[in-house]
């Protein structure tokens, strides 16, 4: 999708940012501001992933903090800003802001942008990754309307930017996808049935298996079972309506069923029962209203309810109540709804 996307972290599109990345003890001490949910204690192969997804599905909860050494998510129903956030020691964590509240006097984030460092690369529709550390990794785009193979990453503690290994594969209307080992996955771009793998500790890229399908302006969506759905996009300059899931442990696609509708520029949601809905898009010749649902036990797809208005390259974002906000597209739309 052709996405601008602002150090935001979207995990199935959930709408999070992590506003600070500290060295904290595992002792956590909080002021009344800042209510305890709950402690969960994560999985081995978990990740900060893992922590948004716990708070995505606490409806109370507006802030989560991750500690990486020990897997600990903790979960807060108050906007705790990193200030209220005090301990001592040297053990990693990350202070994730799920949603803004607006009735409360601690918001996520200050109202209002300031500038920040610039990248090296100047760069359309690249595609923006949140890492397990807090960094953020972005790759390809156009320059000058030639696809990049560089990529590089943002530190959100100094605002500033610094080069990493290039990807194998020059790409743009690529996806990105973090998987729970910490690896993210970029598949396809322009033309390209390639996808590759990128270790954040190493800083190293490493091809993996290739999708079936050469694959442009796709969806992709994480599964709960840590496997990569993706769906449609451009073959050259034809729609396709076929989907295929990536296998991490075993670094290999498989088709499963086809989407009902052929569709690019599209968007794809995971829900909260598993499912995923995919809205809009753009066949080669019009934009779309219709979406449907992905059941992963069956592989099967069905058709849903319309959307109101036909769109292609817009957003969308699971909010606390679980409902999916859908907003804008081609060409340009300013209207949103509620699915």
């Amino acid at each position: 999708m052709h996405l601008i996307l602002i150090i935001s972290l979207l995990i199935s599109s959930i709408d999070a940012i992590i506003i600070s990345q500290v060295h904290r003890s595992s002792l956590f001490f909080t002021n009344s501001s800042c209510a305890l949910l709950s402690n969960v204690t994560l999985p081995a192969d978990a990740s900060i992933q893992s922590c948004i997804w716990q708070c995505a599905h606490q409806d109370q909860c507006r802030t989560a903090v991750y500690y990486q050494d020990n897997r600990t998510c903790l979960l807060f129903s108050e906007d705790c800003q990193s200030g209220n956030i005090t301990s001592s020691g040297d053990v990693r964590a990350s202070v994730i802001c799920y949603r803004r509240n607006q009735g409360s006097n601690n918001q996520c984030s200050p109202r209002g942008w300031t500038k920040t460092g610039y990248m090296h690369v100047a760069r359309r529709l690249p595609i923006a990754s949140v890492l397990s550390n807090g960094k953020v990794l972005v790759t390809g785009g156009f320059n000058g309307g030639i696809p990049q193979n560089s990529a590089e990453l943002y530190d959100p503690s100094t605002g500033n930017w610094t080069m990493t290994r290039s990807m194998s594969v020059a790409r743009s209307s690529h996806t990105a996808s973090i998987l729970s080992n910490g690896k993210v996955l970029v598949t396809g771009g322009i033309s390209l049935n390639s996808a590759e793998l990128y270790d954040p500790p190493a800083g190293t890229w490493s091809m993996t298996g290739n999708m079936s399908v050469a694959r442009s302006s796709h969806a992709a969506a994480i599964l709960s079972d840590g496997k990569v759905l993706v769906t449609g996009g451009f073959n050259n300059s034809t729609s396709q309506n076929s989907a295929e899931l990536y296998d991490p442990s075993a670094g290999t696609w498989s088709m499963t069923g086809n989407m009902s509708v052929a569709r690019g520029y599209h968007a794809a949601s995971m829900l909260s029962n598993g499912t995923v809905l995919v809205t809009g898009g753009y066949d080669g010749g019009n934009y779309l209203n219709s979406a449907e649902l992905y059941d992963p036990l069956t592989g099967i797809w069905t058709m849903t309810g319309n959307m109101s208005v036909a769109r292609g390259y817009h957003a969308a974002a699971i909010l606390l109540n679980k409902t999916v906000l859908v907003i804008g597209g081609c060409c340009p739309l300013d209207s949103a709804e509620l699915y």
